[in-house]
């Protein structure tokens, strides 16, 4: 039997998008540049003293839980541990009164019930840079608890004279459902590879530091405060610059977050899509996360469709074409994801990760869709 050119043309398509579409793939992509290996890492004499600041708006029971694990770090310098709540909340101050016997380490300061124009989080980070005594601060929620008690020391190990931010990785609790941990490694991989590179552009949570210094003399949120969300977002973007970035990808520098409900997952997406439009650098940063997406799902339509084509034209050999590329394809992408969640230490099954990436884009168009339902006074806090 001999090959018509169309058929040719496809089969050479159909190789070319396997080709393309498992290059660019996150999970393919290594994390970390040079600059952040072990032997470029601070020696533990020079390491700088920190401030920890831990926002803890309605989270009593995390911050109760957190604290022992933030006050008991295995940090050979000076650190302290700023506890911000909201003014009033006794179950916050009780928290704190307990373990600040044993911790003289551990202070804390208190935002208003209401604030005007300035969401509770952004205000509670400025209060908290304010009270801190250190030049270097680390930024956690209370619902994030570092992985292991050399977690500090890992963050510091990254802050060098020519750095002015270091972003660590943070993921969501085992017990969180799947998608989300699976959504929230996709993300980090995009961003902690971008910090690592050349500018950082945002983070997805906690578990970064910055210079107190700088957020003072460039006015902290001072050009974002109209918006609700984007506490950690804004300061990543604002502050970042050419090659001063650093990454702290190690497991003991991880932080774990507490199982998110549905509500607070969502929110978190439409907070973004609400700030996305002025974060500087978007352009470039969504350049490579389209052009995967666009890819793979280029791939796969070409394949069902020279499938579904070679069926009814009974072409056996395009048939037999589609099906390797089909296998090769999932074959390369599980490879992929397999590289990325050793390194991360992701529990989620292989065998899910097609689903889960095919899926990408109807989570996406959901989001974009619940937005547009929305009101838009909810992501403001000007709302005269």
């Amino acid at each position: 039997m001999l090959i018509d050119t169309f058929t040719i043309i496809a089969i050479c398509t159909l190789v070319l998008l396997v080709i393309l579409s498992s290059v660019l793939n996150p999970f393919l992509r290594k994390v970390e540049s040079a600059a952040d290996a072990d032997e470029n890492e601070v020696a533990e004499s020079e390491m700088p003293a920190v401030s920890i600041i831990v926002l803890a708006t309605g989270t009593t029971e995390t911050l109760d839980a957190h604290l022992s694990v933030l006050l008991t770090q295995n940090y050979e310098q000076p650190y302290e541990v700023i506890v911000v709540g909201v003014k009033g909340d006794l179950s916050t101050e009780d928290v704190i009164g307990k373990y600040s016997v044993d911790h003289k380490n551990l202070y804390s300061t208190y935002i208003p019930q209401r604030s005007l124009f300035i969401s509770k989080q952004k205000l509670s980070v400025a209060l908290g840079v304010k009270a801190a005594h250190n030049e270097w601060i680390v930024l956690l929620d209370a619902k994030d608890r570092p992985a292991s008690s050399m977690w500090l020391r890992k963050m510091a190990a990254k802050m060098d004279k020519d750095t002015n931010l270091v972003l660590g990785y943070s993921n969501y609790d085992p017990e969180a459902k799947p998608y989300y941990r699976f959504d929230r490694l996709r993300n980090e991989c995009y961003l902690l590879r971008k910090a690592s590179r050349k500018t950082a552009y945002r983070t997805e949570s906690g578990n970064f530091a910055f210079r107190r210094s700088e957020f003072l003399e460039q006015d902290g949120y001072l050009g974002n405060l109209q918006y609700v969300g984007g506490e950690y977002e804004f300061l990543i973007n604002k502050f970042a610059r050419t090659y001063g970035s650093r990454i702290a990808v190690s497991l003991e520098a991880f932080v774990i977050e507490d199982v998110p409900n549905k509500k607070a997952w969502l929110n978190r997406k439409l907070y973004l899509k609400s700030i996305r439009k002025d974060l500087e650098r978007t352009s470039a940063a969504r350049s490579l996360y389209v052009a995967d997406l666009l890819f793979m799902y280029l791939n796969y339509i070409a394949i069902i469709a020279a499938a579904a084509y070679s069926g009814l034209t009974m072409n056996w050999i395009l048939l037999g074409t589609s099906a390797l590329t089909l296998i090769l394809t999932i074959t390369s992408r599980i490879l992929s994801a397999r590289k990325a969640y050793r390194k991360f230490e992701a529990d989620l099954s292989l065998w899910t990760v097609v689903f889960y990436e095919f899926s990408i884009v109807f989570h996406k168009l959901s989001v974009i869709l619940r937005y547009r339902m929305a009101d838009k006074y909810d992501f403001t806090t000007h709302k005269l």
